[in-house]
């Protein structure tokens, strides 16, 4: 058996090997964008081990981060807390906890299909505003079955991810949501590992280690061609698609300017129940914001005076306000999120020298 398991071994070695391939086929990339793609193939393979190893059974589910401070997906937000479960459209579940201090907790029923196609579209959404809780801020949320609830989303068969989107417009100062998950049409516990389910869970997390590089490196082209140092709106559907909020407007963009250049980006604010602006690198990895202002949101930014907002972009640290830096790297993939908001502005977007900096 151990023998038989070893050729099953190899493969997967061979596979995990071949998709070094997505990486060699993008041209002219700095060896900063090439080290991190590498280091973006090996995140994204833990991240799919734990969601299809660890955390695989939908009759005994349990969440995991399939984005956090160390490995990254999809222009993933720094304001947020993600938790992703694995769930089977055909049973019911009960989702229970605390919103703690959260600005914004939504849960979304999606079908994942980055293994297969890239996507990860929306069955179903609620969040925080349409839900009941207590006044200690407990709730329970009540996903497939029957039930009256206003706190209840009906589970259509071919759901099998519900993502919770935790926002907090100070993430290490504000309390935590505390959240559980549990099913409540099975009894089923969790049964001893198979040489033929480990070697699918092997091949599901390849499978989606490629998918999911694949899917997020074609949208860097075209953000690079279209989008370079810009926000346009974008197709809405297409980001929704790929496992986007549907309260969210998401303007992607590319930055790409020399050392001796800033970008500065002016926009007007609208009426919203939160915002923030991002600087990611090639990968569509946000930047390390444990080190480094990478980000910004209502809470850190200063606003003009007309309640404008500037937001100033640099390679490397400079003494003005709203300034963010890019770590040193030319380019990459940036976002901002409006989110709930009624209206989406487009930001002015502008490349200009540093030693013609007016201070603002």
């Amino acid at each position: 058996m151990a023998d038989l398991f070893k050729e099953k071994w190899d493969v997967f070695c061979e596979n995990l090997k071949d998709i070094g391939s997505i990486i060699e086929s993008e041209s002219s990339l700095s060896e900063t964008d090439q080290a991190e793609g590498y280091r973006y193939l090996l995140r994204l393979m833990r991240l799919s081990l734990e969601m299809n190893l660890e955390h695989s059974n939908s009759s005994t589910p349990s969440f995991y981060n399939l984005s956090h401070e160390t490995a990254k997906i999809g222009a993933d937000n720094p304001d947020n807390i993600y938790l992703n479960a694995n769930i089977d459209g055909r049973q019911s579940y009960e989702v229970y906890g605390n919103v703690g201090e959260s600005d914004y907790l939504s849960f979304g029923l999606k079908e994942n299909r980055y293994s297969k196609d890239g996507t990860m579209v929306s069955l179903g959404e609620i969040d925080l505003r349409d839900m009941m809780v207590d006044s200690s801020g407990n709730f329970i949320l009540y996903l497939g079955g029957e039930s009256n609830s206003q706190n209840f989303l009906p589970l259509p068969e071919n759901a099998n991810m519900l993502i919770v989107r935790q926002t907090y417009k100070n993430r290490i100062s504000q309390t935590h949501a505390k959240i559980n998950i549990k099913t409540i049409s099975s009894t089923a516990a969790p049964e001893l590992l198979t040489p033929s389910r480990l070697e699918a869970q092997l091949n599901q997390s390849l499978a989606f280690v490629k998918g999911t590089a694949s899917t997020f490196i074609k949208w860097v082209h075209e953000f690079k061609a279209n989008h370079k140092n810009q926000l346009p709106m974008g197709d809405q559907a297409f980001f929704q698609a790929a496992g986007g909020d549907p309260k969210i407007c998401y303007l992607h963009g590319y930055y790409d300017f020399g050392e001796d250049e800033y970008m500065k980006i002016t926009t007007d604010i609208p009426n919203c129940e939160y915002w923030n602006f991002q600087l990611e690198n090639y990968w569509m990895e946000s930047l390390d914001y444990r080190h480094f202002p990478i980000h910004i949101n209502e809470s850190s930014a200063i606003l003009n005076k007309d309640k404008t907002l500037t937001i100033n972009v640099s390679h490397h640290y400079l003494n003005i306000k709203n300034n963010l830096i890019t770590e040193g790297r030319n380019n990459g993939a940036m976002l901002l999120r409006w989110i709930g908001a009624s209206a989406h502005p487009i930001p002015k977007v502008e490349i200009k020298k540093i030693n013609s900096m007016e201070v603002t």
